[in-house]
C-alpha cells in the first residue's frame, strides 16, 4: 500500500500524462500522433552480480524490458510518454529474480507559447531499482546517469521521482531569461538510514539572465535556492544558496562548451552549522563526421538516495560514439561519481565499451562490457548498504549481449 507522500508525488505524473493525451492542440496541418511498442532482451554474465564487497556471486542472467513510447507533434507543442517494466532471471542465484517490480515512466511536454516564450515540463519516475543486472543491460549505465549511480551506491530497493518546469523568454536579440523549478523525491524502501519507507525531498528554484555577445559567446548571472527535507529520524533539513555565473562558448565549429560556477552556501536546520563550498557544472560536446564526444561533470548539492541526507555530489562522466558504418556504431565511456555527506563517503567508478548494429529500421543488436567499482566509507555503520564492508571496494565485471526492438504500430496525422 502506498504511503501518503508517495501517493501525492505520483499525482503530478498521472495528471501530466492525462494532459498530454487528452488535450493535444488540434487544427494544425502538421499534427501527428505516433505509438511504438518496445522490447529489450539481454543475456549477461558477471563475476559479482549484486556488486558486493564480500561474498561475491557470479552467475548468468537474462533481463527483459517491455513497454511503449508515444508522442504528439504540432507546430506549438511536442509531447511524449514513455513506459517500461523490467524482469530478470538468474541461472543459479534465483533469490535475485524479479518480474514486474521495476517501473520506469518518463513524460515530456515542450510548449511554444509564443515566438519568444517557451515552456518545458518534464516528469521522471523509477520504482524499485533491481540488482545491477537490469541497470547495466538497459543502457542506463551509471557513467551516463547519476540517478542510476546513486541507486547502485544505496544497493537497495528504492524509488525516485523527478519533476522539472522551465520557462524561457527572449526579450530581444541579445537578452534572455530562464526560470526553472525542480523537485526530486527518493523513497528508500530497503531499510537503510533509519528504517523502512523513509523519504528524502529536494526542491530548488533557479533564475538566470543571459546576454548574447555574439553567435559564439553568451554570459549571464544566476541564482539557485535548495530546500532539502527528510523523514528519517535524526536527519535535519538543510538549505543551500548558489549564486553563479553561466558561460556558453562555441570556440570552433562543432565544439560546444557550457558551464556554471559559483559559491554554494549551505545551512543545517536547528544548528549553527554553515558551510561554504565551490559549486560548478560543465559540459563539452564535440561532433565530427563519424565521431561524437560528450563530457559532463562538476560538483553541486543533491540528495543521496537515502544514504546520508543532503550532500555534495561530484563527478565526471563521458562517452565517445563512433559510426563505423551507417548501421554499426561503437561506444566507449567511463565516469567517476562521489557522494560526500554527513558521516558518509561513497564512490562509484564505471567504464565500458561496446558495439551496436541496427539490423533494420525497428531492431538493433548489441554487445558490451561494463566494469563497476564501488567504495563506501562511513562513521555510521547503519548507513552502509547491505553486503558492504567499511572502506573496502566492490568490483564487478559484466559481459552483455542483447537486442532491442521498437515498432511504429500506429500513426495518425490530421489538419
Amino acid at each position: 500500500m502506498m504511503t501518503t507522500t508517495r501517493k501525492y508525488a505520483v499525482i503530478p505524473l498521472l495528471l501530466f500524462a492525462f494532459l498530454i493525451l487528452a488535450f493535444p492542440r488540434a487544427g494544425r496541418a502538421d499534427s501527428l500522433f505516433r505509438f511504438y511498442p518496445e522490447f529489450m532482451g539481454a543475456g549477461l554474465y558477471s563475476d559479482n552480480v549484486p556488486l558486493r564487497i564480500t561474498n561475491e556471486t557470479g552467475d548468468f542472467a537474462g533481463t527483459m524490458a517491455a513497454g511503449f513510447y508515444l508522442d504528439y507533434t504540432s507546430a506549438a507543442r511536442y509531447a511524449s510518454l514513455h513506459y517500461d517494466t523490467f524482469a530478470q532471471l538468474f541461472a543459479h542465484q534465483t533469490r535475485f529474480d524479479r518480474a514486474g517490480e521495476g517501473q520506469f515512466v518518463h513524460a515530456d511536454d515542450y510548449e511554444n507559447l509564443s515566438p519568444t516564450t517557451h515552456l518545458r515540463l518534464n516528469e521522471f519516475f523509477y520504482r524499485d531499482a533491481p540488482t545491477v543486472a537490469t541497470i547495466v543491460t538497459s543502457g542506463e549505465a551509471p557513467q551516463f546517469n547519476t540517478v542510476a549511480a546513486q541507486l547502485l551506491l544505496a544497493n537497495d530497493q528504492a524509488s525516485v521521482n523527478q519533476f522539472n518546469a522551465e520557462l524561457s523568454h527572449y526579450w530581444q536579440r541579445n537578452w534572455s531569461t530562464i526560470l526553472s523549478v525542480h523537485q526530486t523525491t527518493f523513497w528508500n524502501n530497503g531499510g537503510t538510514n533509519g528504517g523502512n519507507n523513509n523519504s528524502s525531498y529536494n526542491q530548488n528554484v533557479t533564475a538566470l539572465a543571459e546576454y548574447r555577445f555574439s553567435d559564439r559567446l553568451s554570459i549571464g548571472p544566476g541564482y539557485r535556492f535548495y530546500d532539502f527535507r527528510f523523514t528519517a529520524p535524526g536527519v535535519p533539513g538543510e538549505y543551500a544558496q548558489w549564486p553563479f555565473v553561466r558561460i556558453t562558448l562555441l570556440p570552433i565549429r562543432n565544439l560546444y562548451l557550457s558551464g556554471m560556477a559559483g559559491i554554494v552556501i549551505s545551512h543545517t536546520q536547528g544548528t549553527n552549522e554553515q558551510a561554504v563550498n565551490p559549486g560548478g557544472i560543465g559540459s563539452l560536446q564535440y561532433d565530427l563526421h563519424h565521431a561524437h564526444l560528450k563530457i559532463y561533470g562538476g560538483q553541486e548539492p543533491e540528495l543521496t538516495s537515502g544514504l546520508s541526507g543532503a550532500a555534495e555530489i561530484r563527478g565526471v562522466r563521458g562517452v565517445l560514439l563512433y559510426d563505423f558504418t551507417p548501421r554499426l556504431t561503437g561506444s566507449a565511456g567511463g565516469g567517476f561519481f562521489q557522494v560526500l555527506g554527513s558521516g558518509f563517503d561513497g564512490q562509484l567508478i564505471s567504464w565500458g565499451f561496446g558495439l551496436s548494429d541496427r539490423v533494420n529500421k525497428w531492431m538493433s543488436v548489441y554487445a558490451r562490457f561494463v566494469q563497476l567499482r564501488r567504495t563506501e566509507t562511513t562513521t555510521t555503520a547503519s548507513l552502509l548498504p547491505s553486503g558492504s564492508v567499511n572502506g573496502q571496494e566492490a568490483v564487478g565485471d559484466y559481459f552483455v549481449v542483447g537486442l532491442s526492438a521498437s515498432i511504429e504500430a500506429f500513426r495518425w496525422s490530421w489538419q
